[in-house]
């Protein structure tokens, strides 16, 4: 019994090699109409850059509002006293 079924599938072996061909050039290959996976891939790209541009818009804003808070820190700091100003309030050595 199993050296019948081995015969078998030697067989069809090589009828699979040639049969492929001819299966391949009658066949009526049936095209997808991708009109709809277009319209899907567009919708989808059109959403994707509305929130790119809101992110990016956001991200300005955020940009714009921590410079603002920066200038406003950095104008209202406290003067530097007079001996800072001079030499840091370091004292120099004595000459001998």
């Amino acid at each position: 019994m199993a050296e019948i079924q081995k015969a078998a599938k030697r067989g069809t072996a090589g009828n699979r090699k040639a049969g492929g061909a001819k299966r391949s050039t009658g066949r009526i290959q049936v095209r997808r109409d991708t009109a709809e996976y277009r319209a899907a891939a567009q919708e989808q790209a059109a959403r994707v850059r509305e929130e790119i541009d809101t992110a990016l818009a956001d991200a300005r804003r955020i940009r714009e509002e921590i410079e603002a808070r920066i200038e406003t820190q950095w104008h209202n700091r406290p003067a530097p006293k007079a001996t800072e100003a001079k030499g840091g309030g370091r004292r120099r050595r004595a000459k001998a």
